[in-house]
């Protein structure tokens, strides 16, 4: 009986055909798919800026003092590390926290949303820090953070960008207490920081 011979190479060299259609497909469209996903990318970068600037479009802007922070933490880069008065833990504690704590220690509950109420200064523009609470006050301006270690409290305006030679002007403002922080306040407590301004400065 004659030997029926096979081609194996007909099915494979379709797949391979296959795949070759299918790549010059993808280097034609390689442009076009590299900015799209480029697109794709910035979209959600700016939709997520956006989602978190929207609470601030429209808030009321206060004026807090900066105080000296630890001078070697104090530029990083091309920002300046803040200090603010109500960024430490009061002597007082943070009412509210003793009950709901557990008896934990301040600096096991890192992470743990605080609120500052603030009050006007005697010179009519700045505000300053009251009390601390995990409770949302129920009236008045108050700043919402988080507790960030054991004596220290954050609420996302401890660093500015700052031009290229102008550092030392800061931090000597810093050293006399002249320089302010313009931050934007939200209804619902979060700040952002707007500007900075050295008092005596036109």
């Amino acid at each position: 009986m004659p030997e029926t011979s096979v081609n194996a190479s007909a099915p494979n060299g379709s797949a391979v055909g296959s795949l070759g259609r299918g790549v010059e497909w993808l280097k034609q469209r390689e442009r076009p798919v590299l900015i799209t996903a480029i697109v794709f990318q910035v979209a959600v970068l700016l939709t997520m800026i956006g989602l978190q600037a929207l609470p601030l479009l429209g808030s009321d802007t206060i004026l807090v003092r900066v105080v000296p922070v630890d001078p070697r933490d104090l530029f990083r880069g091309d920002y300046v590390v803040l200090g603010y008065e109500f960024s430490v833990v009061p002597p007082a504690g943070i009412e509210g926290l003793t009950a709901d704590s557990g008896g934990r220690q301040v600096g096991e509950l890192n992470g743990r949303i605080v609120y500052v109420s603030l009050v006007p200064e005697p010179d009519g523009s700045h505000w300053r820090g009251s009390k601390v609470s995990i409770h949302r006050p129920p009236t008045g301006r108050y700043i919402r953070g988080r507790i960030a270690g054991s004596s220290r409290l954050e609420f996302g305006i401890e660093a500015f960008y700052l031009e290229e030679g102008s550092g030392r002007r800061y931090e000597q403002a810093i050293g006399h207490r002249r320089l302010s922080a313009v931050v934007a306040l939200s209804s619902n407590g979060r700040a952002a920081l707007r500007d900075l301004r050295i008092e005596g400065d036109p």
